[in-house]
């Protein structure tokens, strides 16, 4: 483990030695190294033990506000250190869980097709003719100089205008348009 995957002085004060090993579980690389059922029981059991500290940690501080009776002698000072753990658990739990997505989502590599068997396919249907090609029209190439060929688009020359393009009929007829078409206030 790196010194950024160890658990902190303040983790280790407020975890129990079993919560301890949980969350060490949940950091890798000992967490790549599980099992899929090893992963879920972990994941169980890291969620039950952060619901029982979050459900301890609720209890004490209604017990601290006076909002409920205390569960032993006295009531319960404040809830910090029970906050903490469940704190800690939830990000324990919360890496379990990530790496439980992260497997499920991971394409599975057995039923991906090698390479191999992917050049092999792709030779067959090549030798097959199974994938005609569009540049090809009943077995020879379409090429340019083909007399039965499309010309395709037209020059801008032949789509030249014969009017004004103020839509007069000729010079003369472009001053009247404008005059229309000025705005009079």
């Amino acid at each position: 483990m790196s010194a950024t995957d160890a658990a902190t002085p303040e983790e280790q004060r407020a975890l129990s030695r079993d919560e301890l090993e949980l969350a060490d579980q949940s950091r890798q690389p000992t967490l790549g190294h599980l099992s899929d059922r090893g992963l879920s029981d972990l994941v169980s059991r890291l969620r039950d033990r952060r619901n029982r500290a979050r459900d301890i940690s609720d209890r004490q501080g209604r017990e601290a506000r006076g909002k409920a009776d205390p569960a032993g002698i006295s009531p319960a000072g404040g809830n910090e250190g029970t906050r903490s753990k469940a704190d800690y658990l939830t990000a324990a739990l919360d890496r379990a869980m990530a790496e439980r997505d992260r497997r499920q989502s991971a394409p599975d590599v057995d039923s991906q097709p090698s390479q191999v068997e992917l050049a092999q396919k792709a030779m067959e249907l090549k030798q097959d003719g199974q994938t005609p090609n569009p540049m090809m029209e009943e077995g020879a190439p379409l090429h340019p100089m083909d007399p039965d060929a499309s010309s395709g688009k037209k020059g801008m020359a032949a789509t030249e205008r014969n009017t004004a393009p103020s839509g007069a009929l000729d010079h003369a007829g472009d001053l009247p348009a404008r005059e229309r078409s000025r705005t009079r206030y």
